[in-house]
């Protein structure tokens, strides 16, 4: 009997060859679609689950609360390890810190930029390594050996073995004794090599708790209660920490400081600290999406085998009439049409295999990801029959039933149809189902790249221009040289300006400082300040970027004494002078908060920062008011921000060069290593840093638009198919028409016209549920287009489908319409 179904089903195949290919690349394209964002959500959810116990593993992350909210840092002190090993002994298993060593190491006579890491011995007992060459063991017996990945073992000593050579890393030699790499590189840690801790000679500011800079992971034991953990942190940090800061009557420690557990394998989607060291963040809600789209597009494949097959139903109705009349039940058709449908899913499979094969390298090129079809994994052949199933089940099951319950009497009757009205009115209902899905995507897609367009586009309150930034300045072997470097660079006649700053233009990288101000006058008291980020800047910095001064001036070097390197609301002082005599420059958003109604009543004004009692007392006065600018991420709002004179606490030089930019870079390039030496150059490019900050988004919208595209594909195919069909069973009504006068025109806007109404009512359900969602999804960007703008978005996107649906009918409508009457009339 089964190879009697697989018989029939294989003849009915190649009897509707049109409908088949249909069927089965509609399906095979959704199944491919679904196949990529499966692979592309498996990778996403591995980062950091294959670690042994990985759901004990904790990282251990430093809060601040502020009046603004919480301030959450990875960074924490060297000594919160061991004073939490000694607090709960009997929760945590192991614990280590990681303390990074950003700098150039030297291997012979050659410098390159390094990441290591210092870590304790519990590293290698949490976090898994293949050990390629050398052994573990002997990294572990000194403190100056060191362990290298691979990847940085090839980049250093090609195929030479590296296992015994000398890396020299901040003057302190370190022998190569470990080749490894992780088990898996899917993880947050991104350390290419690693050294043991010293305790012995760990550095002042790993035995401070005023310092933050290591970050502490633990594993927990097995009976612990996290929950009971997070309850008894304040009491830790009340009994354990000193108190280092004012603090208001009556308030703890803990109330301005806590900590938070973090699971290791939720650190990739939220890793809290904007100066991550991860190379890649995950996004919940992109997935989320990702998913949804692809199941859009999987649903319009299987619609259109429902479309299709019940549309085709009229032709079958009497082979089951006959067979229903020599005995066939209602089961046995039941289970043949639905193993048709089973047959069709698996020969689409097989082809949407080939399809995800080939489209594999352009699609990890899109994702910037490395994936891999996993054909060698059991559970991936669990998950393709599930799959196969389900798709094939849910297709075919409305047309299995519709398909077995034929009358015989009425299927065998002359000139009747065996089509029932509820059919007709289903498929009408996918087709405004498929189009309204396609019509969204257009809209989504188009939405999501008119934002991109206009975010990108908006005035960052500098001149990105032309400007070079050079990273980096701040380590050691370079800051004596910072100011010849700058003057060096002032000399070449491509250069215009060149200043100094702690931060640079749309990155997380560099020396953000802040604090808590109010002016002098008002009745605010100690407690009750504004919370101000701010930069350390030089005296060519505002022109350097053309920031415009709104009232008072700018830091002259005839008028203004330059602050100690990184003394930003510092360590008290008694010096009376020092305390009083600062000067700050305020951005417009700053003035406002603090209450000034203009600029100019801002300058002259005296900011103050704590209580005049104690030690932390600072004075700074206002010299001048400049326009806001957007240092920040654009997809954050610029805030307040105050300025202080502090060359010796910068990180960046941002050269204002004119003519080409690499012409430029060449001529900076050579300056740095005259003046610096052969330690590794590093630069950027302001407008190309700031146009890549929407990378994700753009590769979102990339994303979008090949989906689109797919959905709109899909659904007219299905639409050519039911106009084929329709005009196929028209064929004597379109060759009346004719005889009667008709003109091939007035045939096809006939029946085109009844194909493009679902297409209209698509699009009337389509407009307000993609408005909705777009508008959520706006909500993402502090400046974006006006929502007004959806509306012409909307019209365009629905005369694209209705452009694109005419196309798709009226072609193979005009080809029949178009053939003389007679053969129309004698078909039978």
């Amino acid at each position: 009997m089964l190879k009697n179904y697989f018989t029939i089903a294989i003849n009915n195949l190649l009897k509707n060859k049109l409908y088949s290919v249909i069927n089965i690349i509609g399906l095979a394209i959704g199944l491919a679609a679904f196949l990529l964002i499966a692979l592309y959500v498996q990778n996403e959810l591995s980062y950091d689950r294959h670690w042994e116990k990985a759901d004990l593993i904790y990282r251990i992350n430093n809060v601040r609360n502020e009046d603004s909210g919480q301030d959450i840092s990875e960074s924490t002190s060297g000594l919160l390890l061991p004073a939490l090993k000694k607090y709960f002994p009997e929760d945590i298993e192991f614990g280590t810190r990681i303390m990074r060593n950003d700098g150039e190491i030297q291997i012979g006579d050659k410098r390159h930029e390094a990441d290591f890491a210092g870590v304790d011995e519990d590293f290698i007992r949490m976090f898994q390594v293949n050990v390629l060459r050398g052994s573990l063991n002997d990294l572990l017996h000194s403190p100056n050996n060191i362990a290298l990945s691979e990847k940085c073992a090839i980049l250093y000593y090609g195929d030479r073995d590296p296992i015994g050579e000398v890396i020299t890393l901040r003057d302190i030699p370190y022998k190569v004794t470990v080749v490894y790499r992780f088990i898996s590189p899917k993880t947050v840690l991104n350390i290419p090599g690693f050294s043991l801790l010293d305790d012995s000679k760990l550095p002042d500011f790993m035995r401070s708790w005023d310092a933050s800079s290591p970050e502490t992971y633990v594993r927990f034991k097995e009976t612990t209660d996290i929950k009971k953990i997070i309850t008894r942190l304040p009491n830790f940090i009340d009994k354990i920490i000193p108190v280092n800061r004012p603090l208001e009557s009556g308030q703890k420690l803990s109330d301005v400081l806590s900590l938070l557990p973090q699971k290791i394998r939720d650190i990739y989607f939220h890793p809290y600290d904007p100066d991550t060291r991860q190379t890649r963040i995950g996004n919940r809600t992109v997935i989320a999406v990702y998913i949804t789209i692809s199941l859009l597009v999987l649903i319009i494949g299987c619609i259109n085998f429902v479309i299709l097959t019940t549309a085709k139903a009229t032709q079958r109705a009497r082979e089951v009439a006959m067979r229903k009349v020599v005995g066939a039940r209602f089961k046995q058709l039941f289970i043949q049409f639905l193993g048709e449908s089973l047959l069709i899913t698996f020969l689409a499979f097989l082809i949407s295999i080939a399809i995800t094969e080939l489209v594999l390298p352009f699609f990890e090129t899109l994702m910037d990801l490395e994936l891999t079809v996993p054909y060698t994994s059991p559970e991936n052949y669990l998950f393709a029959l599930l799959l196969i199933s389900l798709v094939g089940i849910s297709g075919g099951l409305y047309p299995a039933f519709i398909l077995s319950r034929f009358s015989p009497a009425r299927a065998l009757k002359a000139n009747q149809t065996t089509e029932a009205n509820g059919s007709f009115k289903l498929r009408n209902v996918l087709v405004v189902f498929q189009f309204t899905a396609s019509i969204g995507l257009i809209i989504a897609t188009s939405v999501a790249f008119f934002q991109l367009q206009y975010a990108s586009k908006h005035d960052p309150g500098f001149n990105p221009d032309n400007l070079l930034v050079v990273e980096k300045i701040y380590k050691q072997d370079i800051t004596n040289h910072r100011k010849t470097l700058q003057q060096e660079l002032l000399k070449l006649p491509e250069v215009i300006n060149a200043g100094l700053s702690s931060k640079q233009p749309s990155s997380d990288e560099g020396l953000t400082v802040g604090g808590r101000l109010r002016p002098k006058t008002s009745s605010l008291k100690q407690g009750q300040e504004k919370s101000i980020n701010g930069m350390f800047v030089d005296y060519d910095f505002f022109n350097t970027y053309e920031i415009s001064l709104l009232s008072g001036r700018f830091f002259s070097r005839n008028l203004d004494q330059e602050e100690p390197a990184f003394n930003f609301f510092g360590p008290p002082n008694t010096n009376n002078e020092e305390i009083k005599d600062k000067r700050l420059i305020i951005n417009l958003a700053a003035a406002e908060q603090l209450g000034y109604a203009s600029p100019d009543e801002a300058v002259g004004k005296i900011l103050v920062s704590g209580n005049p009692d104690t030690p932390y007392y600072r004075e700074y006065t206002i010299i001048g008011v400049v326009e806001n600018s957007q240092f920040r991420d654009l997809r954050l709002k610029s805030g307040a921000e105050i300025y202080q004179l502090s060359p010796g606490s910068t990180y960046f030089l941002t050269v204002k060069y004119k003519g080409k930019y690499k012409a430029a870079l060449k001529e900076v390039k050579k300056v740095w290593h005259e003046v610096v030496g052969d330690i590794p150059f590093n630069s950027g490019n302001v407008k190309q840093n700031m146009a890549a900050i929407f990378v994700q988004e753009k590769r979102e919208n990339k994303v979008l638009i090949s989906f689109s595209l797919l959905a709109i594909f899909i659904a007219c195919m299905g639409l050519f198919g039911m106009a084929a069909f329709t005009v196929e069973r028209r064929v004597k009504e379109i060759g009346l028409r004719k005889v009667m006068g008709a003109k091939v025109k007035d045939i096809v806007n006939f029946l085109g016209w009844n194909f493009l109404k679902p297409v209209l009512i698509s699009n009337v359900i389509a407009w307000p549920v993609a408005i909705f969602a777009m508008q959520n999804w706006l909500e993402r960007f502090p400046y974006r287009f006006h929502s007004m703008f959806m509306i012409p978005i909307c019209l365009g996107s629905g005369f694209i489908a209705l452009v694109i649906a005419w196309f798709t009918v009226a072609g193979n409508t005009k080809r029949v319409a178009k053939s003389r009457p007679i053969k129309a009339l004698r078909y039978e």
